[in-house]
């Protein structure tokens, strides 16, 4: 009995398709890894925004900012100097994942840097952060600026300097 050409060719293309279809889903599992936290901190953020929930998002921001600042001042405490304020050992120094971190949480770009913390929008984001000074004036954050929020200290716009001081309460990202 001669056996059945066809037959063996089709067992080999369904072995193939499985192959194929196995890979891509491992690739698909890849990009959800990697993108993960950006996309779960930007559908957060949009559904705070879309619920009217500005109130806990400001919460949220200060505990945040809290959070750092104490993290920050106990790297200190321990070691005697600042945390690194370069590449992934800014977070990591804190005890923080990096990975976390890569996107806006609550809108915000957060950027641990010695014994202050920057928070910002991006370049090319449709974020917009607004802040208000000392004197009620409120005040719109540039794309690629930061609020520097000192350890013990104030927050500052844009620049630690006299004059520059924020009401960090009144700090709120708009989606455009």
């Amino acid at each position: 009995m001669r056996p059945n050409i066809n037959s063996s060719q089709s067992g080999q293309a369904k072995a193939e398709y499985a192959l194929l279809i196995a890979l891509l889903g491992l690739v698909v599992i890849a990009v959800l890894i990697l993108l993960g936290p950006r996309i779960s901190n930007l559908l957060n953020f949009a559904s705070n925004s879309i619920s009217g929930q500005t109130a806990s998002a400001e919460k949220s921001i200060q505990d945040i900012l809290s959070d750092f600042q104490a993290r920050i001042q106990a790297f200190f405490d321990a070691h005697g100097y600042w945390p690194r304020s370069w590449g992934d050992y800014r977070f990591t120094d804190l005890g923080l994942n990096p990975a976390d971190w890569i996107g806006p949480v609550n809108g915000i770009y957060w950027s641990p840097n010695g014994e202050k913390v920057g928070l910002s929008n991006k370049a090319g984001d449709n974020i917009q952060l607004y802040v208000k000074d000392l004197q009620g004036n409120e005040l719109h954050l540039y794309d690629g600026w930061n609020i520097w929020c000192v350890v013990g200290g104030a927050c500052y716009y844009h620049t630690v300097a006299p004059g520059n001081e924020v009401d960090i309460s009144t700090l709120r990202a708009v989606i455009n």
